[in-house]
């Protein structure tokens, strides 16, 4: 079984399309595809491998202000033209912050189609009660970490 195979059977992955940045914590910068995301880490689609335990940063831009996560490459496998990257998060905040930021993209998203699609310009108060009221019964409930003193 592969390390992907594992992983997934640990967590729930949501499928997610967006660009992300991956900097690698010893240099370096690349634009990726944000493929999934679960409560353990994320997974990205790469034109070159990466290599396992490479620490890295994952910043966000579709949020104001772009959210940023730690991480650390725990697989890499080929995928035709590509690889396939998977990244763990270290903290249980980290992931459950980057289920609120995959949730304020939907809701940003959900505002420009009013737009295009209608011709209804929602702010963004009034576009995430529409969105929750819509699609909250199809996301995924998530638990907020419990924060320690230890």
């Amino acid at each position: 079984m592969t390390p992907n195979q594992q992983q997934s059977r640990t967590f729930i992955r949501h499928p997610v399309d967006m660009p992300i940045d991956v900097e690698p914590l010893n240099g370096g910068r690349y634009r990726e595809g944000l493929r999934n995301l679960s409560l353990g880490g994320v997974a990205f689609s790469a034109a070159e491998p990466w290599t396992r335990e490479t620490r890295v940063r994952i910043t966000i831009s579709c949020c104001d202000p772009p959210a940023t996560v730690v991480g650390q490459v725990a697989w890499c496998e080929p995928a035709g033209d590509h690889y396939e990257v998977g990244v763990s998060f270290l903290s249980p905040a980290d992931a459950y912050r980057m289920r609120l930021i995959e949730q304020a993209c939907h809701i940003q998203q959900y505002r420009l189609d009013q737009v295009i699609q209608e011709g209804r310009y929602l702010t963004l108060d009034e576009a995430a009660q529409e969105w929750i009221q819509k699609y909250a019964p199809y996301f995924a409930p998530i638990d907020e970490p419990r924060l320690t003193n230890e």
